[in-house]
Parts: structure tokens; C-alpha cells; sequence
């Protein structure tokens, strides 16, 4: 295997650890899952050709973030009725803050680890229909209505049935934390 295949592995492998933080980061700053999603199919490809050419970074977390918040400074300057200027101070503030907030958490990783894992195992505890409910909603970015049409209820129906699943998992991932700062892991 090459030196380029390997280090753009490792760098693949590292995406994919903090893709879900880094996800956070774009989906809270666009609110559009499609141009979330694809901003950060862009950053990857940036991150593997900085790999190919091998370019060591430090921390690949907050390069990824950087280069997410330029493309997000350009997708927002390319909105012409954005109610925020592009080039704004109140957008750079706002990125600042948000920016270091993320910057903050990537110290120590574990704790957001433990709970991502505690979630993953709550989740998979539920019942079928629970799961196909959280799929369609928060995989598929899928409308209330789309859900209640799917599953054949009402948008009443839904609205209990995700809060009950949100309550259920937050009561079964505090549960799990605390089970495990108990046993020590």
C-alpha cells in the first residue's frame, strides 16, 4: 500500500470519527440538510487531496471546521435574501463563537464518545416502529407529514410518538453514563 493510500486513510478514518461534530457544526450553521450534507462531502474531498499531496496537520478537527467555515461564508454570500450580510460582522461574531464552542469540546473527546455510544445503543434497544419514526424524521429529514403519511397516523399521532422516543432515549442514555461511571468505564 502506498504512503498517499495510507495517509488518506488515516485522514478517512479521522472524518469519520468527528463527522458527526463537524456535521453539527454545518447543519447548525445552514439549517439545510442537502446543503449541510453536501458542504461536507466538499470538505472531504479537500481533506483527502491535502492527504494525497501529504500535508500533516495538526488537528484535522479544526482544519475540517475552517474549511467548513469558509464554504459556509461563501454559500452564505451567494444567498441574496439572506437577512445576515455575508460579510457582516455579525456573521463573523457569530462564526467566532460558534467556531471556539466546537474548538472548546475538542480536547477531550471521550465524554461525547461515551454518550454517542450510550445513544447508539439506546436506539437500537427500541422497538421497530420507534426506529423507522427516528429514521424518517432525522435520517431521511423527512416532514412531519411525510412521517404521519408513512406510517399511516396522524401528525398528532407523530408528535407524541417522538417526544415519547426523545424522553425514552434521554432517560435510557443517562441510565447507560450513569451505569458506567458507576462500573468504571
Amino acid at each position: 500500500m502506498s504512503i498517499e493510500c495510507e495517509a488518506v486513510q488515516r485522514a478517512a478514518a479521522e472524518f469519520i470519527h468527528d463527522r458527526h461534530r463537524l456535521g453539527a457544526f454545518v447543519s447548525g450553521l445552514l439549517r439545510d440538510p442537502h446543503a449541510a450534507e453536501d458542504l461536507l462531502q466538499e470538505v472531504w474531498v479537500l481533506l483527502a487531496a491535502e492527504a494525497q499531496k501529504g500535508t500533516q496537520l495538526d488537528n484535522q478537527a479544526a482544519w475540517c471546521r475552517g474549511v467548513a467555515r469558509n464554504l459556509i461564508r461563501r454559500h452564505w454570500e451567494k444567498q441574496k435574501s439572506a437577512k445576515v450580510v455575508a460579510d457582516s460582522t455579525v456573521l463573523e461574531a457569530f462564526l467566532d463563537r460558534v467556531e471556539l464552542a466546537f474548538a472548546e469540546t475538542d480536547v477531550d473527546t471521550t465524554a461525547w464518545t461515551e454518550r454517542q455510544s450510550a445513544l447508539d445503543e439506546c436506539v437500537a434497544a427500541l422497538p421497530e416502529r420507534s426506529r423507522r419514526i427516528l429514521e424518517l424524521r432525522y435520517q431521511a429529514c423527512a416532514s412531519m407529514h411525510a412521517v404521519a403519511t408513512a406510517m399511516g397516523q396522524t401528525i398528532e399521532a407523530i408528535t407524541k410518538a417522538l417526544y415519547r422516543v426523545r424522553r425514552a432515549l434521554l432517560e435510557c442514555v443517562r441510565r447507560k453514563l450513569s451505569e458506567s461511571q458507576i462500573h468504571g468505564h
